[in-house]
């Protein structure tokens, strides 16, 4: 059963039909009802406050992106709560490879005898590949990143700011992380 809103009678299978169609209002109330859950799940998953908040929008980017994909037949939490365990999953993924490279490296530092001067090395072309990457982004793309990950603006505040939908901010945003992935993916493997 999805829940109902004793506000205005509507439940979760009518919000997410009306937020599909772009009624901004209903996706918010939909991430009011199901936010703490959402965020619970995926602080419990990965253990991290901040990772997890990040999973935790970047699962309400992926909801607001399938809308059209759910079927009002499911509970809606059930629905946005796989999509939370999936992207924890693909985290918990990319942290285990992270921990595996890292390993190597110091494996490979110990037995040359250059713990410090690599891993300051390795930092700095981290740092420098994640802002080459930033730099080449498409200009919407960049903006919505740029606000968010150093502005730390709220979704309502960057759509004030670039004059769009608090959707359109979403879509840009999930865009931005994916093409900046890729791209630092790409640099990784060359």
């Amino acid at each position: 059963m999805n829940q109902g809103d004793s506000r205005n009678g509507l439940d979760d299978a009518e919000l997410a039909g009306s937020a599909s169609k772009g009624n901004e209002r209903a996706f918010r109330q939909l991430l009011e009802r199901h936010r703490q859950r959402i965020l619970g799940i995926c602080w419990r998953m990965l253990n991290d406050r901040i990772e997890a908040e990040e999973a935790a929008q970047d699962s309400f980017v992926k909801i607001y992106l399938h809308l059209g994909e759910y079927d009002p037949g499911r509970s809606f939490s059930t629905w946005a709560a796989s999509i939370a365990i999936n992207e924890c999953r693909d985290r918990l993924r990319r942290r285990s490879r992270a921990a595996r490279r890292f390993r190597e490296l110091s494996e490979n530092d110990a037995a040359t005898g250059d713990t410090a001067g690599v891993a300051e090395n390795e930092v700095g072309a981290r740092l420098k590949l994640v802002e080459d990457a930033i730099e080449r982004l498409p200009g919407k793309l960049k903006e919505v990143l740029v606000l968010k990950a150093y502005g730390d603006h709220s979704y309502e505040e960057m759509a004030s700011i670039l004059k769009i939908r608090i959707g359109t901010v979403m879509s840009r945003l999930f865009r931005a992380r994916q093409k900046l992935t890729e791209m630092i993916g790409r640099s990784e493997s060359v």
